[in-house]
């Protein structure tokens, strides 16, 4: 049955394809800042490692730039321009700008519907660099590098436009990239497996491919006293509100094969009701870990007051690129940037 959603994929797709052909002969408008900008974008809708790509973007080169983020911050519960405070939650800005905002230090996170008010506020602040997440189809704005990231599992060039697939335009919009990531692949992939990708995504000469994995760091206690080497377990299980709970499961699940998965929509927000069944499933031989973006949700007071000591962590990932690839991908940005 669900063959009978290709027509409306074709007309979605086609749709798109009108609008940015539109911004390529310059019949839309598009606003370009006079900062430095980075685009950290893919053409799926769901996860392909944005956030964690620009938290290593943002360690890369905030010593270098006053380096600031802009989010559209998806899930929030406000509208317009805000920018990230003490007083700010992930129902006023969002998950992943409030994760921005209280792990990057000295970031300037700031959210709007609009990336062109955000851009124009950010030029009157000291911000020098600005990371705009997830902004690869916003094409209203102009930036000088665009990054796009796709799921090792569920490449772009093999998918189709909603609401058969998962393509928010046609693949061929991968040709706007500057550099192309596949993300999330295996630790151990093969270089036969690379040679493969490399054919099947026929990038430009003016593009850059690499690939990358999430690398587990040193879980962390969301409550509690006990280390997580001085706690015993036989079960875990993954808690998330992603957009691909799966590959949040696979990276737990190299810690434990024993591992449960319980997920919720992408960037929701936990209520009292939904702690209390997640405790059902508790017992003293499970612990939980969870993603640092739900972590900040799970801080809140109302929820992390029914939080039992010591059975719930935080998975910290972050970004590794294989190939010994890290050096030639940083020296590229930078290059880029100061050209």
């Amino acid at each position: 049955m669900k063959f009978l959603l290709l027509p409306f994929s074709l007309l979605y797709g086609l749709i798109t394809w009108l609008r940015n052909k539109c911004y390529d002969l310059n019949i839309f408008k598009s606003y370009h800042s006079k900062l430095k900008t980075i685009v950290i974008g893919n053409l799926q809708v769901g996860g392909s490692g944005k956030t964690p790509m620009t938290a290593y973007l943002y360690w890369m080169l905030s010593s270098k730039y006053n380096t600031a983020v802009l989010s559209r911050g998806y899930g929030r519960k406000t509208k317009g321009l805000l920018v990230a405070d003490t007083q700010s939650n992930a129902e006023t800005i969002g998950d992943e700008p409030l994760w921005y905002h209280q792990t990057l230090p000295g970031a300037q996170v700031v959210v709007s519907e609009s990336r062109e008010k955000g851009l124009k506020y950010l030029e009157n602040t000291d911000a020098e660099l600005v990371l705009l997440d997830d902004a690869f189809q916003h094409r209203a704005v102009t930036c000088g590098l665009q990054i796009l990231l796709s799921d090792y599992k569920k490449p772009y060039y093999k998918d189709f436009p909603m609401p058969y697939g998962r393509l928010r335009e046609f693949s061929s919009g991968a040709k706007r990239a500057d550099i192309i990531i596949i993300s999330k692949c295996p630790e151990n992939m093969g270089l036969q497996e690379k040679v493969d990708f490399i054919k099947a995504i026929k990038a430009n000469g003016k593009q850059d491919l690499f690939f990358s994995t999430l690398q587990i760091g040193n879980p962390r206690k969301l409550k509690g006293n006990l280390s997580i080497d001085k706690r015993p377990f036989k079960k875990i299980i993954a808690l998330s509100a992603i957009a691909n709970p799966d590959s949040f499961t696979e990276i737990c699940q190299r810690i434990s094969k024993n591992c449960e998965t319980i997920s919720f929509k992408d960037h929701h927000h936990y209520s009292e009701d939904d702690m209390k069944q997640i405790l059902t499933k508790l017992d003293d031989d499970t612990i939980v870990f969870t993603t640092e973006k739900d972590a900040v949700k799970l801080s809140a007071a109302s929820i992390h007051n029914l939080i039992p000591l010591n059975q719930f962590y935080i998975l910290p990932v972050q970004v590794q690129f294989l190939f010994d690839d890290e050096s030639r991908f940083d020296n590229l940005i930078k290059q880029k940037l100061d050209a």
